[in-house]
């Protein structure tokens, strides 16, 4: 599994925080201190050099926190309260929210206790050279929150963290039945016989009675066969007394059944990742469960870095960018972006996407759609997180087909990675949505360009669709060298349309110079059309009305007669 790369939010109202704002974005991370796309956010009109603005402060706050970004206000602290007090419903699951003065010198983490508002805090607060106001008992007094153990570690009895922080903190002794740096290193005060007991293992368990039971995610479930299953892991499981929240990783290696290996890691909510070499590992112990074949236990000494444990399964995503409003990219998109590891497309569509560290970039020129396909694949095949980048949708003659093209010619080679297409806005509903609804019955998508299909096969398309009477959406219609096809294009629609058919022209759809233009068939200019322009030619039923405030809008009715 691979998650989304963290991101922070740098919340400013006016002008006077901005330094400490640039401060924070520009240091926490040339410390190390996380590892994170940070962006300033400011309030439209009232903040100038951030990143990105807003109009409605409480509405752009929910916003980021419902999507998991980890919000600090540069502001009152009683407008982050307000703001998102409505959206509040889960303190295990939702961001860190800290709120910082203009100056950097108090550093207050309001929500996200239980993931890491009180370590950033105390990171922030190293880079303004302010003052961490954490209020957490245990945070304060043990440089720790019993309730929110680091994510290597799973508390199987949350709902007593509370009370067992409240008794050590009213002075009953504590005793540690097990092994963890996390514990040991704290300020707990641990003694040989005390009263609450916390134990770190990686059996299944009871909980101490008044105490708390910590499971180190320090076992690899090492699969051998490609029919393994998850009710073989729960009886090997229990056959052995293992914990199931003490699975690190599911593994297999470069040769084993690594779509099962992933299947059944995607079920359990682990990472799968590919082992060949395990002398970097530190095993305290291996185990095979009697009953069930082919399935290893490997425990590890302590829980790992799965980063550091071989490599994860490689992933290709091919994604659409859409005709160019950010506005326009989906969800989905943005999310294959913010975790690509590499973006690999045309060098006009990859400069579309903005830069990101650590994120690596090969461009390559438009004419070598299929090597840039290979490429991408394999890098993914060594394990690599790759997105191919398309405008439009990638599946509308675009690189979706070339990587589909790559895998058919050779259908072995790439068999054990991720593979995905996101769908992207294409510039034929992107012209449509400016101009109204021309697309709103039946219509055919063709392209003019001739390098990888004979203008005869072209020709013979364009006078199937204008006889079947649909409207036709013309991508690719002319370049700077190739100009005739566009000519002859008007030519054989003319033979089997009216001359007054509806056209519409559309250039730059969702970038700078966007530009729309009625016409008709007959008054088509061809000159005026080239390689950023698309045409969609309406049928008979096409028309032109007046729409809202006199503008002129372009339909096509959803009833024939």
């Amino acid at each position: 599994m691979q998650k989304a790369a963290p991101k922070i939010a740098i919340v400013l109202l006016n002008n006077k925080g901005i330094e400490t704002a640039k401060l924070i974005q520009e240091q926490v991370k040339a410390q190390g201190c996380v590892q994170a796309e940070v962006i300033i956010w400011g309030l439209e009109g009232r903040v100038d050099g951030a990143d990105k603005t807003f109009k409605e402060t409480g509405a752009q706050l929910r916003e980021l926190f419902e999507n998991g970004t980890t919000i600090i206000g540069l502001c009152a602290s009683g407008i982050l309260i307000r703001s998102l007090a409505p959206v509040l419903n889960n303190k295990r699951k939702e961001p860190p929210v800290l709120v910082v003065s203009d100056d950097g010198a108090l550093v207050v983490p309001l929500l996200g206790g239980l993931t890491g508002a009180n370590e950033l805090a105390k990171e922030i607060s190293r880079v303004t050279t302010g003052i961490p106001v954490i209020t957490a008992s245990g945070a304060r007094h043990f440089a720790l929150q019993l309730e929110a153990p680091p994510e290597t570690y799973v508390l199987a009895n949350p709902d007593e963290a509370k009370r067992v922080t409240s008794d050590i903190l009213n002075g009953t002794s504590l005793q540690l039945d097990g092994h963890a740096s996390w514990l040991e290193d704290s300020g707990l005060p641990f003694t040989l016989n005390g009263e609450i007991t916390i134990r770190v293992s990686v059996f299944d368990e009871t909980p101490p009675s008044n105490g708390l039971l910590y499971h180190p995610k320090s076992v690899l479930v090492e699969v051998e066969n490609p029919e393994t299953n998850l009710d073989d892991i729960d009886k090997a499981f229990e056959e052995l007394g293992l914990a199931k929240q003490a699975i690190g990783a599911i593994i297999t290696n470069e040769n084993g059944p690594i779509l099962r290996a992933k299947k059944l890691a995607s079920s359990l909510n682990v990472p799968v990742r590919i082992v060949d070499n395990y002398t970097d590992l530190k095993i305290a112990r291996r185990a095979k469960a009697p009953e069930v074949k082919n399935l290893s236990f490997i425990e590890l000494t302590s829980p790992p870095k799965i980063n550091y444990i071989g490599r994860a399964i490689g992933k290709l995503t091919v994604i659409g960018l859409g005709p160019g409003k950010t506005s326009w990219l989906t969800p989905e998109v943005k999310l294959a972006l913010e975790q690509a590891e590499v973006l690999v497309g045309y060098k006009t569509y990859v400069d579309m996407v903005p830069v990101r560290v650590g994120q690596q970039r090969l461009a390559s020129d438009n004419r070598v759609e299929l090597d840039r396909a290979r490429d991408a694949l394999d890098l993914a095949n060594k394990g690599r997180n790759v997105v191919v980048v398309s405008s439009g949708d990638p599946g509308i003659f675009a690189m979706a087909s070339a990587v589909l093209e790559a895998i058919d010619k050779n259908p072995v080679r790439w068999q054990n990675i991720d593979f995905q297409v996101c769908p992207g806005l294409s510039a034929m509903q992107g012209a449509a949505s400016l101009t109204g609804a021309p697309l709103g019955h039946d219509f055919a998508v063709i392209s003019l360009s001739d390098i990888r299909k004979p203008f005869e096969i072209i020709e013979k398309r364009l006078i199937a669709a204008a006889q079947s009477d649909m409207v036709i959406a013309i991508y690719n219609p002319a370049s700077k060298t190739r100009r005739e096809q566009v000519a002859r294009m008007k030519e054989l629609l003319l033979e089997h349309k009216a001359s007054e058919t509806n056209v519409l022209i559309a250039k730059n759809i969702g970038r700078d110079g966007e530009q729309t233009h009625f016409t008709t068939l007959k008054e088509l200019n061809t000159d005026m059309i080239d390689m950023r322009t698309m045409l969609i030619i309406g049928s008979t039923k096409t028309k032109v009305i007046k729409g809202p405030n006199q503008t002129q809008l372009l339909y096509t009715p959803r009833d024939y007669e």
